[in-house]
């Protein structure tokens, strides 16, 4: 009995901290992000569980053996365990102001030094606190207080955990809609239309990269360069739905009607169908598919309810954990890409998933698959990861397991597009499509004057045309892409969609941050697109609820 009274504090806490890092934390940041995840919570449930229980049954039973090895050792550990508690339950749920964006990048977390400071001073004040709580009282009293602390934390983990599911619809199953690869390296020997976008590919970055150089421009030999173009947003959110529509999003609505909207009722797919083009939309972080709006993408299937890997669904939800609860010194072991979840996906068939961080995935392919043909028209929009960081390979395609540059990501992106290119060339499809390559917005941190992203790279080669590679200094924005898509189609050349275009203008841009687009802020860019002396707010907002 008395052993039993003895271990008691231990059990319960092991019960409490092996929840709160392994069913706690994962569920509360699923229900919190639902919609930045495609699997439902009944499949995170069962597989965190089993976690759960496995490291509960560690962390209890190497108490256990502490205690019958030394008294003394297992109440150090029992009180290392209780700070270690106190101090990630305050960490993840308090001190979390400061954490970055979690969109794919790789973090400096060197960036954030008022995390460290946070975390230095709370660990301190937690240990000091839990000291004098020990010698203050006996042994049996500390262990009561474990146990009641313990008991008290469950039943807060638990009452937070259902209300989420309640407010945030954590109950309902989502429709499990999959973007896959099929028909990717299937065109039409009739006519094309094609939007290869390259993920960040900065227009300031691009003309570092290409302009000058002899071997790269070549690449984009019959294409125009419009090298002062203005994005509609500073992210891919956003940006992806008004390139497809033209529609803009002012948090007017919320913002999967907006996505579902686009999906059913742009412009563009419309005059598509009406001219007998076949779709296939590549966009696998588009929101808005469901089991209506998918009907028109003919790659738009479905996946299964189960993980291609149950052990690196659980690791990476561990480690997705870490970014928040983890001490600040700890957290750059905790990475892990967001987007890799997407990996884990089952699609239904036999098709394959197609993936967000897609490069060497794209290159695969473009180097392996034989390209096949089909009757009528057929467009095409594939997404890639592109110059996206964490900047992992070179302009060879060589792994960076260090990390690169995003000058260096820039020109893979370049050798992709090349090696694309030259697939379209030798499968006979490329003087009968139209090809227009882009990046969704530019990336700020490339300047020394950070910029709002507003900035990306946009090239188009009309059918049949044929030039050397030039630039087009026209003031442009993604407002134009609409009325050039038309003219694309009708067969102008890419050189001059946009000859009708005045050469002085204002442009229309609006910002939000990434981690909250409930609040958006009108700018008009009067100058060149990356300069931001020439970028200014109208005193117009856009803000949910307004």
């Amino acid at each position: 009995m008395k052993e039993k009274g003895v271990l008691k504090p231990a059990i319960l806490l092991s019960i409490a901290i092996c929840f709160m890092f392994f069913v706690y934390a994962p569920v509360e940041l699923y229900l919190t992000n639902s919609g930045e995840f495609w699997y439902d919570l009944w499949v995170l449930l069962p597989v965190m569980l089993c976690v759960f229980v496995i490291f509960t049954l560690l962390c209890t039973g190497g108490l256990y053996l502490l205690y019958r090895w030394s008294g003394k050792l297992y109440q150090a550990a029992l009180l290392f365990l209780f700070v270690t508690f106190i101090c990630s339950y305050i960490q993840g749920n308090y001190l979390i102001r400061y954490l970055p964006a979690l969109k794919g990048d790789r973090i400096d977390w060197s960036l954030y030094p008022e995390g460290r400071v946070q975390s230095v001073i709370l660990w301190a004040v937690v240990i000091a606190a839990v000291g004098v709580l020990a010698k203050a009282l006996s042994v049996q009293r500390i262990r009561m207080v474990i146990q009641i602390v313990s008991i008290c934390m469950l039943l807060l983990f638990g009452v937070t955990l259902v209300t989420l599911c309640l407010t945030n619809d954590g109950l309902k199953s989502k429709e499990n809609i999959c973007v896959t690869t099929d028909y990717e390296f299937t065109m039409s020997p009739d006519a094309n239309f094609i939007i290869l976008l390259f993920d960040t590919l900065d227009g300031g970055a691009f003309s570092d990269v290409v302009v000058g150089n002899e071997e790269r421009e070549a690449v984009f030999d019959d294409f125009t360069y419009y090298d002062n173009t203005v994005s509609a947003y500073p992210s891919t959110k956003y940006n992806l739905p008004y390139l497809l529509s033209g529609m803009w999003y002012e948090n007017q609505m919320a913002s999967d009607e907006y996505f579902e909207k686009v999906l059913t009722e742009s412009p563009f797919f419309d005059e598509l169908e009406r001219r007998g083009y076949t779709i296939d939309l590549y966009a696998p972080d588009f929101d808005g598919f469901n089991g209506r709006t998918k009907q028109r993408f003919e790659n738009i299937g479905m996946y299964t309810k189960r993980l291609s890997s149950y052990t690196d669904f659980a690791r990476w939800q561990i480690l997705l954990v870490g970014t928040k609860y983890a001490p600040h010194d700890l957290k750059r072991f905790s990475y892990v890409n967001p987007g890799a979840f997407e990996r884990l996906k089952v699609a239904e068939g036999g098709s394959e998933a197609f993936h967000l961080d897609n490069n060497m995935d794209f290159y695969q392919m473009v180097m392996e698959q034989p390209m096949e043909y089909r009757e009528g028209k057929n467009f095409k929009f594939i997404h890639l990861w592109g110059a996206h960081s964490p900047y992992l390979y070179d302009g060879e395609l060589n792994y960076i397991p260090e990390g690169g540059t995003f000058a260096q990501s820039i020109d893979s992106c370049v050798t992709l597009a090349d090696l694309y290119l030259k697939k379209l060339k030798e499968a006979g499809v490329y003087d009968n499509s139209v090809i227009i390559i882009l990046g969704d917005h530019g990336q700020g941190e490339y300047y020394e004057e950070n910029n709002l992203d507003q900035h990306p790279a946009l090239l188009i080669k009309g059918v049949g045309e044929k030039h050397a590679f030039q630039i087009d200094g026209k003031p442009l924005s993604f407002a134009d892409l609409q009325d050039a898509y038309l003219d694309l189609l009708d067969g102008s050349a890419g050189s001059v969609v946009f000859d009708g275009l005045p050469e002085v203008r204002s442009r229309r841009f609006l910002w939000y941050d990434i981690k909250d687009s409930n609040y958006m802020t009108e700018y008009e860019q009067t100058g060149q697109a990356g300069d931001m002396d020439t970028l200014s707010p109208t005193g117009r907002e856009f803000n949910t609820g307004e």
